[in-house]
């Protein structure tokens, strides 16, 4: 991997982010579901950009030209999709230098992650991308989706979910798991992307050079990778890349490969080797990366991030809910994710007692869990949730809100928000994902609070600024420490 951080650079990637012609070489007149295909026509139809066709046999598609080579194109091509058989790659890959391509996405398998001879090609396209100045992205990848320029995804737009437009960019060496764990929950809890770019083999362009883009993006809030390993000091760099983009944006990571046989799955997937998992775990932390453990706490996690939120120190929670039983539920949670429940003083139950409608006061369970039952109103909710974030003691706030009762109206999403949004400290909701109930979640997240889809999730963003926090205080010491040293 050479240095691939200056200027110049930023420019030729932004090209491949935000490219204003596009050729994709291997499509075919005769195969509508061909790799290069697909990417050609969901571009020419779905996308912002100029689309050009290369195949060496020329022809047409659908009365559009279909040029035999790159160098027959008529425009200055920004970016360039590669979807041929392998041995063929670095052959194009040098017509495309030649002809000025800025960057280059290698949607073909058969390189390092093979071995032998696939190693040795690989080699030889990092020399030809290096000769170039090329921003190659793969091999052996799906490439870029960045709404609205450009889609290298392979995969029919019947057949894929695509998350709208948003703030968060998601780094990948798994086109699976960006397809599948990303894309598809993303786009069910409504967490928008700014750039998602699969790296593949990641020869040229990797996470580092990425976190180096990222961190100066003014579309992106949060970066968000999913893992397999790192090649011999790739590992060093990610973390003070991490780190410098954590001063102006939090980066979280979910990785795999850690037991024995998912390392040894890595390096025949894409040739990558994980670190131990303690050690990897412990050097994330003093870095401030924040590391999801899951596949669902990834997503959990990049949605509570990406609405920007307070982080908070210690983890001390209220809970305020409808149902007496989700209290329950959501107390254990917290115990489970190191989460504090508040305890409030007699005094402090009978002040919230007197907030409270006739007929809720006399019934509702005003320890921590606050359960204030189904004979609450929507004042009742408003009046709490603003007593409580008040409360020196309480750093976040859970809101259980179950519209069934009657009393419950649907502005209790927006009416409740714009109460706690007066406060600097986060608040998180829980509303059946129901379309009946979309009035309410969408009161809450236009107006700042994140809804979960389970009890679960709500406790798992709180985690997720308690990690922010603890992120926060690491990075601090860590970079005043580097900086003292040298």
């Amino acid at each position: 991997m050479f240095d691939f951080f200056g200027g110049v650079t930023h420019l030729k990637l932004r090209a491949v982010f935000q490219p204003k012609t596009l050729c994709v070489i291997g499509v075919s007149q005769y195969n509508p579901l061909s790799p290069g295909t697909v990417i050609y026509q969901k571009n020419l139809h779905e996308m912002e950009v100029e689309v050009f066709g290369v195949n060496p046999r020329g022809g047409k598609i659908d009365d559009r030209e279909i040029y035999k080579s790159v160098s027959d194109v008529p425009k200055d091509i920004d970016l360039a999709v590669i979807c041929i058989h392998a041995e063929a790659v670095n052959g194009v890959m040098e017509e495309c230098g030649e002809v000025g391509v800025k960057g280059v996405v290698v949607v073909s398998g058969g390189f390092a992650e093979i071995g032998g001879e696939g190693v040795e090609r690989q080699n030889q396209l990092v020399k030809i991308a290096r000769k170039y100045d090329m921003a190659v992205i793969g091999p052996n990848c799906v490439g870029v989706y960045s709404p609205p320029y450009v889609d290298t995804f392979f995969l029919p737009s019947e057949r894929l979910v695509t998350p709208p437009p948003g703030n968060v960019a998601v780094i990948s060496q798994s086109g699976g798991v960006l397809v599948d764990q990303f894309f598809s929950k993303y786009t069910e809890r409504k967490i928008g992307v700014s750039v998602a770019v699969s790296i593949g083999n990641k020869a040229v362009v990797d996470e580092n050079v990425l976190l180096d883009y990222f961190k100066n993006d003014p579309k992106t809030k949060l970066i968000t990778l999913y893992i397999e390993g790192f090649r011999e000091k790739e590992g060093a760099l990610f973390l003070r890349k991490a780190a410098e983009c954590f001063e102006k944006k939090p980066v979280l990571v979910f990785r795999a490969g850690k037991s024995d046989y998912g390392r040894r799955a890595t390096v025949s997937h894409t040739g990558s080797v994980m670190t131990a998992t303690n050690v990897a775990s412990a050097a994330f932390r003093q870095w401030g990366v924040i590391e999801a453990e899951s596949e669902y706490e990834i997503i959990t996690f990049s949605k509570v991030l990406s609405f920007k939120l307070p982080s908070i120190k210690n983890g001390d929670v209220a809970i305020l809910t409808i149902s007496g039983g989700h209290g329950v539920l959501c107390a254990d949670l917290c115990a489970q994710y190191g989460l504090r429940l508040v305890e409030f003083t007699e005094e402090e139950q009978e002040e919230m007692r007197r907030l409270l409608n006739p007929s809720a006061a006399p019934i509702a369970s005003l320890k921590n869990p606050i359960d204030l039952t189904g004979s609450l109103m929507d004042n009742d909710v408003e009046k709490i949730a603003d007593y409580l974030m008040k409360n020196e003691k309480v750093e976040a706030l859970i809101l259980l809100m179950l519209p069934y009762p009657p009393t419950i109206s649907m502005q209790l999403g927006r009416r409740t928000a714009n109460i706690v949004r007066k406060y600097r400290k986060p608040v998180v909701a829980y509303v059946p994902w129901l379309p009946k109930y979309s009035m309410i979640v969408e009161g809450f997240e236009l107006n700042g609070v994140p809804v979960a889809h389970t009890v679960e999730e709500a406790v798992q963003m709180i985690k997720a600024l308690k990690l922010k926090g603890e992120a926060e205080m690491r990075i601090n010491r860590t970079l005043s420490y580097e900086r003292f040293s040298s």
